[in-house]
């Protein structure tokens, strides 16, 4: 089989500003920076998105905990709940009591009419759930708010413990895409993480999703994980795109074991050096380019007639806690544990992150807010620009001008001083208008470094000298 050549980076730029410890933006702020909240911080926030001139429609983000087995890789807020242990089922119970306590609780706040046009179940693993509680979950979430007729409805399912049963109940109930955690198809990695799932019980999931009439399938994967090697990565994207998922996303693997307990099992030596992983990154794009998939923010891909590849086109992408999604123009709600609710403009307001402490605070106070972030104007204006950055590999002066009535060159003379920079070493190419057009491949490689130049809460030189430790296990 004739192989073409991966994209080349040059590698003495890449070491420059690749060995830096930056933050991932999957929000503006990161977490770092939000404080303690109350319930009444979370309802004067919640009245404010009823206050601007165009209240937004909604997408509601649910998340399950619960898995039957851990994944040493794992950075998730999950518990390990063996359905044979002794008050398994009641655990389960009682935090699905909350979840929906927590549900009709925001079905009485303001612009709970406005439709849900999205909803995701995440996790954990959302098809722990068994029939009759995915069932009653569903009823209540309708119950609480109207589902638009065309809403985007998902949710991410562990091949090792779906079943066609789950498939074809969710299918019914209004699910149109999931979502599997594939990871690696090397029998070697997926020993050494905990995740055995054989290539042929991920291709006979792939085809009951499609037989049961799901629109979109898509792939998590993930490249720097101990064991894997340039050829082994090869092998499992050509199993990857023998299943012709509809969307991947291809995630780097972030080993901070001071922040992930169970990190510190694996075999960090093992694990590629930066050279290599630059080479398995690259090797995603040149493969999935290859296989017609348009390439999407940082780590993102998706067939062209898919939502999110039209999303990208159409500029109503957005970067959060889900990833790459569609949806910008939608304001997000989050339900249990860890989950974390994005109000367009306004800010952002985050559950207690433990299943159990979420329960106690639903039982005693009949909310579980514990962190909050309200937006300043910069921070609008600037997460702005990161989610163009993130989005569209650009930055469009004229577009944030026109949306919050500044002058882009005098906000940000700083920061375009140091686009001048990021030019001279190949990053990015600045064009008339101040426009911004990071490179390919070097550019997209180091995305991060070029958000971190407008993120106002780093060290200004965080983007090439710094050591920004900004990682949040729920970011």
């Amino acid at each position: 089989m004739i192989q073409s050549t991966p994209p080349i980076v040059d590698e003495e730029t890449f070491r420059r500003y690749s060995g830096i410890s930056l933050p991932r933006h999957v929000s503006y702020p990161m977490p770092t920076w939000w404080s303690d909240a109350t319930e009444a911080d979370a309802e004067e926030m919640r009245r404010a998105t009823e206050r601007r001139d165009q209240p937004l429609d909604r997408s509601l983000y649910v998340h399950i905990p619960f898995c039957q087995a851990l994944c040493k890789f794992c950075a998730c807020c999950r518990v390990i709940l063996r359905k044979t242990q002794p008050g398994a089922e009641e655990r389960k119970n009682v935090y699905l009591d909350a979840l929906i306590a927590e549900i009709r609780h925001l079905g009485t706040q303001p612009g709970a009419d406005r439709p849900l046009r999205q909803i995701h179940w995440g996790g954990g693993t959302p098809t722990y759930l068994e029939i009759d509680d995915i069932t009653r979950l569903v009823t209540a979430t309708h119950e609480a708010f109207t589902v638009a007729d065309d809403a985007e409805v998902s949710i991410e399912v562990d091949p090792r413990v779906t079943t066609v049963e789950q498939l074809s109940l969710l299918r019914t109930l209004g699910f149109n895409r999931v979502s599997l955690g594939v990871q690696d198809f090397d029998p070697q990695v997926q020993e050494h993480v905990k995740r055995i799932q054989p290539y042929e019980m991920v291709r006979d999931m792939v085809a009951a999703c499609r037989e049961l009439g799901f629109v979109s399938v898509n792939f998590d994967l993930i490249y720097g994980l101990p064991y894997q090697t340039i050829e082994t990565i090869r092998d499992t994207l050509g199993r990857c795109m023998t299943l012709a998922p509809d969307r991947v996303a291809y995630y780097h693997y972030a080993q901070i074991p001071e922040k992930i307990a169970t990190q510190v099992a694996i075999h960090h030596h093992m694990m590629p050096d930066s050279q290599t992983k630059l080479q398995m990154f690259l090797l995603g794009v040149q493969m999935f380019g290859e296989a017609g998939y348009d390439f999407i923010g940082l780590d993102h891909f998706a067939r062209p007639d898919e939502m999110l590849a039209a999303a990208a086109r159409e500029g109503t992408l957005q970067r959060n806690f889900q990833g790459m999604t569609t949806g910008a123009d939608l304001d997000l709600l989050g339900v249990g544990a860890s989950s974390i609710s994005h109000l367009s403009q306004i800010g952002f307001l985050q559950n207690v992150r433990e299943p159990n402490t979420f329960v106690e605070h639903m039982d005693t106070a009949g909310s579980a807010i514990h962190r909050r972030k309200p937006f300043t104007f910069d921070d609008c204006v600037r997460q702005a620009v990161i989610s163009q950055i993130y989005c569209g590999a650009r930055i469009v002066p004229a577009v944030i001008e026109a949306r919050y009535d500044i002058d882009f060159a005098a906000y940000f003379e700083r920061e375009l001083g140091i686009m001048r920079d990021l030019e001279r070493d190949g990053l990015v190419t600045v064009e008339s208008g101040n426009n911004v057009q990071l490179t390919f491949p070097l550019g997209r490689v180091l995305m991060r470094n070029v958000a971190a130049v407008f993120d106002a809460y780093l060290d200004p030189e965080a983007y090439r000298t710094g050591e920004q430790h900004c990682f949040s296990v729920n970011a």
